[in-house]
């Protein structure tokens, strides 16, 4: 009765437009309201504050700002001019370009929408121009964007670890190997989309281009060098790393590359903020609504339902990659993990599943997501940038978000796909 309740008035608070974060708290506050009345009221905002009162959540304020202060530095048109001195000679160059140039901004913001913002304002017209499909454009810049969410820096990632009190560098490093196969199964459908249309010119590979880009680009490539090499080498912790990111983004963007000035950095504080506040709030939502949940016992009672639903681990491990991709398509990341995380972990355990590969599991799951309605904030954010309606993009969407599917699956039923750098590095 209790689990009934607290889903089906989320759910229709959702459908009504109340904000993410009001519905899972408005959800979780009927729920004590009427079917637990002697829990005391005061444990809401005990509860929410509890959710965002940890040292490691301390890492996304940073990661943002870092992320914020390398997008209007304008560091990300350094980064797309060595993405292309790079792939720009294969066969649909930019569409490589925008990948790659995806895939390493990435790695310094963690963020989805910020990888849109900042490299699908350059690419989406760049391609245009060379006779690219505007629709192709969009969502090769859409499918590349969720690469922030599953390679280190992830936000989604530090969120995971949190909840489930796993190792921040261990999910960091799981998301490494599953994003790079990610990352060539896009290039891959870009080189045979341009073969077929002859998308692109073909412009002759010089190394001697390549140094010049990269000498260009170097302080920018040294970010993730830095956060990785920092974490990984047993320096500095992930909410550590991060302030030193956004450090370094600040001093390279104000004083080396001078692209950023003084009256630029309140606009950057106040983006920050309103970001950092937006997860911050769902995360203390989110909170709420699990720890009624866990009152109750109610994620065990749901586990023992789906654990009785078959003996076999093929198919259990179907429905919960099943249940994770409906759940993306009608709630935020965050609330998700925060709340799915109880609930899911225990019939995880019993499969067999390692904690820091579900992690990658619910992640991919998640921000795939993000691409699809009636939520897809990553869908919506890049029918702005390309101009383009959202049905236009639904069609060409679906083809990228294949290539995350099949990544899912090979993540789910072979392990060792995200598991093999953590074992090598001692997690």
């Amino acid at each position: 009765m209790l689990a009934t309740t607290l889903f089906l008035s989320m759910l229709m608070l959702l459908l009504m437009g109340v904000p993410i974060a009001f519905a899972v708290a408005g959800a979780a506050l009927l729920a004590m309201v009427l079917l637990l009345p002697s829990m005391p009221l005061v444990l809401v905002p005990m509860s929410m504050f509890n959710g965002m009162d940890s040292f490691p959540m301390m890492a996304i304020p940073f990661f943002v700002l870092a992320g914020e202060l390398m997008n209007r530095g304008g560091i990300s048109m350094q980064l797309v001019r060595f993405s292309q001195s790079l792939v720009g000679h294969v066969r649909g160059g930019l569409g490589h370009t925008n990948v790659v140039a995806n895939a390493i901004m990435s790695s310094i913001s963690g963020s989805a929408l910020a990888n849109i913002a900042a490299v699908g304002r350059v690419m989406i017209p760049a391609m245009r121009e060379e006779g690219y499909d505007r629709s192709f454009a969009a969502s090769i810049t859409i499918g590349a964007s969720l690469l922030g969410p599953i390679i280190p820096p992830s936000i989604t990632m530090v969120i995971f670890a949190v909840t489930a009190n796993q190792s921040v560098g261990a999910l960091f490093l799981a998301g490494i190997l599953p994003g790079v196969i990610i990352c060539t199964g896009m290039m891959g459908l870009v080189y045979v989309r341009s073969r077929r249309r002859r998308y692109g010119t073909i412009t002759p590979f010089s190394l001697r281009r390549v140094g010049r880009e990269f000498r260009r680009s170097f302080l920018a490539l040294l970010m993730p060098v830095i956060i990785l090499g920092g974490i990984f080498g047993g320096i500095m912790t992930p909410t550590e790393a991060a302030a030193v990111a956004a450090f370094y983004a600040l001093v390279v963007s104000m004083l080396i590359y001078r692209s950023i000035s003084l009256a630029d950095i309140w606009q950057v504080a106040l983006s920050t903020t309103k970001t950092t506040s937006f997860i911050m709030l769902v995360i203390g939502a989110a909170r709420v609504f699990s720890d009624v949940m866990l009152s109750e016992g109610v994620p065990g009672q749901i586990a023992g339902a789906m654990l009785s639903l078959s003996e076999n681990p093929v198919i259990l491990l179907l429905l919960i990659n099943l249940l994770l991709l409906i759940v993306g398509f009608v709630m935020d990341t965050t609330a998700a993990i925060i709340i799915l995380v109880p609930v899911l972990m225990p019939v995880a355990i019993q499969l067999g599943i390692d904690p820091v590969s579900f992690g990658v599991l619910m992640s991919i799951n998640l921000v795939i997501g993000m691409a699809t309605p009636p939520v897809g904030v990553a869908l919506f954010l890049g029918s702005e940038v390309s101009g383009l309606r959202v049905e236009q993009l639904a069609g060409p969407v679906a083809l990228v978000i294949l290539v995350h599917i099949a990544t899912l699956l090979l993540v789910s039923f072979v392990p060792a796909v995200s598991l093999w750098l953590p074992e090598i590095f001692g997690y």
